[in-house]
C-alpha cells in the first residue's frame, strides 16, 4: 500500500513553479519521476506523489533535481499568470482519468518518436562508415595500380615474387646474415 505524499511545500513566479517533495529514507533516481504537460508522478516506494497540475507546464524545460532525500522541481508555465492552487481542483473523476491516460498516450507517443529519431540516426552513422571505407578501399586501390605502373621494368617477376606477402615470408625465413649484407 502506498504512502500518499502530503507535506510537500510549493511557491510560483508568474513565470514558474517550485515545488519540494521529500522523500525521507528512500533513494530516489530520475527514473521514478514522470512528467507530462499537465501530470506529475513521482513513485519511490512505499511513496507515491500524483497530481493533475492547475495549469500546462512546458514538460521539456522543466527540471528536477535530487538532494538529500528531497525532490526540488522547477516547473515553468507554458502561460505567464498566477495558479490559484498546484493541483486541479474539483475535477470529476472521469476527467481526472482522462488526463493520466492522456498523459501516458503522449508518453509513448514521445519515447516512439524518440527510438525512431535514434534509429535513422544510426542509419546515417551506418552508412557514412561505409562510405568512408569505400573511399578508403578505392584510395588503396589507386595505390596499388600507381605502385603496379612504377614497377614495370620488374616484368621478369613471376606474380608469386610480385606477392608482398611472399615476399614478406621470404624475408622472415631469411637468415639474419643475408638480410644485413
Amino acid at each position: 500500500m502506498p504512502v500518499w505524499v502530503r507535506d510537500y511545500s510549493w511557491q510560483q513566479t508568474d513565470a514558474a513553479v517550485f515545488l519540494s517533495l521529500p522523500m525521507r529514507g528512500v533513494r530516489v533516481t530520475q527514473a521514478n519521476i514522470f512528467c507530462t504537460e499537465q501530470y506529475l508522478k513521482v513513485n519511490v516506494p512505499p511513496f507515491l506523489f500524483e497530481a493533475i497540475l492547475y495549469a500546462p507546464i512546458d514538460d521539456i524545460s522543466s527540471t528536477a533535481k535530487i538532494r538529500n532525500e528531497t525532490i526540488f522541481f522547477t516547473l515553468y508555465k507554458k502561460e505567464v499568470g498566477m495558479w490559484e492552487s498546484l493541483i486541479m481542483e474539483n475535477g470529476d473523476k472521469e476527467k481526472m482519468q482522462r488526463i493520466r491516460e492522456n498523459a501516458v498516450i503522449k508518453a509513448q507517443e514521445k519515447a516512439d518518436e524518440e527510438e525512431k529519431s535514434k534509429a535513422v540516426t544510426k542509419r546515417e552513422h551506418k552508412k557514412y562508415a561505409l562510405e568512408a571505407t569505400m573511399k578508403w578501399l578505392h584510395k588503396q586501390a589507386e595505390a596499388r595500380r600507381a605502385m603496379n605502373a612504377n614497377f614495370s621494368e620488374l616484368k621478369d617477376l613471376n606474380d608469386e615474387e610480385k606477392n608482398p606477402d611472399w615476399l614478406k615470408d621470404k624475408g622472415k625465413k631469411m637468415p639474419y646474415s643475408e638480410c644485413v649484407a
